[in-house]
């Protein structure tokens, strides 16, 4: 089977459980590609951006997702937060299986990856390129740390593709605060804020962040009633605890133990 036919077969499978979904735009977007920012709520904010969202788009992708070097320990850690859990021999036997059947997925939608070391230069340079080309930047951007029961804050440093943008096009890039629900199967997109080159890089971040927070936490409350599904399970916060505030340092431990951080505690 080719790495596209398996790709379709897997679109296939995940509209079984995904119905359709309609994009709710508070205001309509204008020409421009923006980037789009998206509570993840597990596997369920990139599947139906993945299979719905139909504006010409890339998704940010953590790097050793789409890696075989790195993929089995990401997946033992953050799929199936492996250190909080008996038979651990089980969940990595399950990442294992990640490891092969998850980075051709991940080539097909033509993800950018992301890294937390200098190779975020490229990422930044991939995503400007993306946009000058008039495709949208779908980012799901949550940190550890809870803002509401919708959607956790926001890491900062994605704001900083407008700089880049901005300095190749002289265009003030828009970003747009989405949130996506399984079960009224919408994808609510609130109007955008617009990167002010007048304000620092620090000003920046925070007001964009602020306001994209504000803006999902927003459309989820809009719609009816509804159980929110969290970025991240009470299990990654018992095992994973004292990465809350070095979320960064938590994707180093995933790239730098090969079988899991697991090994070394034990």
């Amino acid at each position: 089977m080719s790495s596209r036919t398996y790709f379709k077969f897997i679109c296939a499978l995940a509209r079984a459980f995904y119905p359709k979904a309609r994009t709710v735009f508070e205001a309509p977007p204008d020409g421009e590609a923006g980037v789009f920012v998206c509570n993840h709520s597990t596997i369920i904010g990139p599947v139906m951006m993945t299979l719905d969202f139909e504006r010409p788009h890339r998704n940010w992708v953590i790097g050793c997702a789409m890696d075989k070097n790195h993929c089995e320990s990401y997946a033992f850690h953050d799929v199936f937060s492996g250190n909080s859990r008996k038979c651990k021999w089980f969940f990595r036997f399950l990442a294992k299986l990640v490891k092969l059947l998850l980075p051709p997925i991940l080539e097909n939608v033509d993800a950018v990856p992301v890294f937390h070391d200098r190779r975020i230069i490229e990422t930044f340079r991939k995503s400007a390129e993306s946009l000058i080309e008039g495709r949208d930047i779908v980012i799901f951007g949550e940190s550890p740390r809870r803002y509401s029961e919708y959607v956790n804050e926001l890491q900062r440093g994605f704001v900083d593709i407008g700089r880049l943008y901005y300095r190749q096009t002289g265009k003030k890039l828009k970003y747009y605060p989405v949130y996506v629900e399984r079960k009224n199967r919408v994808i609510a997109i609130g109007a955008p804020i617009e990167y002010d080159p007048e304000l620092t890089q620090k000003e920046q971040r925070e007001r964009v962040c602020k306001y994209l927070e504000e803006g999902i936490d927003r459309q989820a409350r809009a719609l009816p009633e509804h159980k929110p599904v969290k970025f991240l399970e009470q299990r990654w916060y018992d095992a994973y605890g004292r990465y809350v505030d070095d979320f960064e340092g938590y994707w180093r431990m995933v790239e730098e133990w090969p079988g899991g951080e697991t090994e070394a505690a034990e």
